[in-house]
């Protein structure tokens, strides 16, 4: 093991427990806190095979935790309600289009549903 290389081993000992942690204290979901302290320790290896000089690594490492929990945020897509359904009494799957005016029941019903599916 080169030099560098057990440096960063002893990077990643040390500052693992209190990244995580910074990292779910922000994020709810596990998965995703797993994810991101990969990505950071990664970004890690890479600036060092890059020979990027970080000055202070364990602020460097919070800043690129805190990029990445940005990051996650922006990719994350509202849910939408068109593909949500729900189940009635006999078992049958009814989407929200199902739950509202007929289309064909004329021009107020058209509205309405349009208003409630779409926001015109």
């Amino acid at each position: 093991m080169t030099e560098q290389d057990r440096r960063i081993s002893e990077i990643v000992a040390e500052e693992r427990s209190r990244l995580r942690n910074f990292i779910r204290r922000r994020v709810p979901n596990p998965l995703d806190v797993e994810d991101i302290v990969q990505e950071v320790f990664y970004e890690l290896v890479e600036a060092n095979r890059l020979l990027m000089p970080i000055d202070h690594v364990t602020g460097w490492l919070f800043r690129v935790a805190r990029n990445r929990i940005t990051d996650l945020f922006r990719k994350k897509k509202p849910e939408t309600f068109s593909g949500a359904a729900v189940e009635d009494e006999d078992g049958e799957l009814l989407r929200i289009e199902d739950l509202l005016p007929s289309p064909d029941a004329g021009p107020e019903a058209l509205y309405v549903r349009n208003v409630l599916l779409f926001g015109i």
